[in-house]
């Protein structure tokens, strides 16, 4: 993660810490003083208005958070503004709620994920969608035998997770993937869409 990012999940963890009523770690990780009941009730407020943030941009949530001194700027967000002053004047237009979408899925707090951080979990239900877009990685059609070898891998630990159903999409197959579709799934259970 660069710096932008770090401080960006840094401003999320500590409006989260107060939500989650985790006031111990929100005080460590923040620059935040409480010193009276007054304090307390201001505390409040700001998170509040963080909370809901609406359509206010990124740069809006850096600056606020920064003025509340729930969190400071400091000098590796002022290098990475400086250094990478065009990536940033794209990115603090964003709306923070954006970001909020991709820390909540990145944290495991929605109900979808990646094959990549499913290995050891189980659900009850799995939907599996094969996608051929130009990975290195991963490749059903054109990839040497270490490259399949790796998908067929990663495939069987994504269909492993089912408890109950599992579906596999592939868009558009050829007749070679429904072969084996047939094969490893048998023919009663393949169906067009």
């Amino acid at each position: 993660m660069d710096d932008l990012i770090k401080h960006l999940f840094k401003i999320q963890n500590n409006i989260s810490f107060y939500d989650e009523k985790q006031f111990n770690e929100f005080i460590r990780a923040t620059e935040y003083k409480i010193t009276s009941i007054q304090n307390k009730i201001e505390l409040r407020e700001r998170i509040d208005e963080l909370t809901k943030v609406g359509d206010k941009t990124i740069e809006e949530i850096i600056n606020k958070t920064d003025e509340f001194g729930i969190c400071k700027k400091d000098d590796k967000l002022a290098r990475f503004i400086s250094e990478k002053e065009y990536l940033y004047n794209r990115i603090k237009k964003i709306k923070f709620s954006e970001f909020q979408k991709l820390y909540d899925y990145l944290e495991g707090f929605t109900p979808f994920s990646t094959q990549h951080k499913v290995k050891g979990t189980e659900f009850d239900n799995v939907l599996v969608i094969l996608d051929n877009g130009g990975w290195n990685n991963y490749n059903f059609i054109k990839a040497s035998e270490s490259v399949k070898k790796r998908t067929e891998k990663i495939l069987y630990v994504c269909c492993t997770r089912a408890k109950e159903n599992l579906s596999v999409f592939f868009h558009k197959p050829s007749e070679t993937v429904i072969r084996k579709a047939k094969e490893w799934f048998e023919e009663e259970n393949i169906c067009e869409i």
